[in-house]
């Protein structure tokens, strides 16, 4: 795996409170999202958001 790809990959998933960041919303608005269909991965307790996943959900749900 090339460095570049490596960086992509460790950027391209955040856990719930660097999405809420990214995004600048609180958790509870990220919450809201995912009952309007942002994908969230959960694998046991840990939850995991894509950049895309987050960008297209934005983009999808903007006016």
């Amino acid at each position: 795996m090339t460095l570049e790809k490596s960086l992509k990959t460790s950027t391209e998933w955040m856990n719930l409170k660097t999405a809420a960041a990214y995004l600048n919303v609180s958790h509870k608005t990220l919450m809201t999202f995912r009952l309007m269909g942002l994908e969230i991965v959960e694998i046991g307790r840990l939850r995991r958001v894509s950049k895309t996943a987050l960008d297209e959900f934005m983009q999808k749900h903007s006016f």
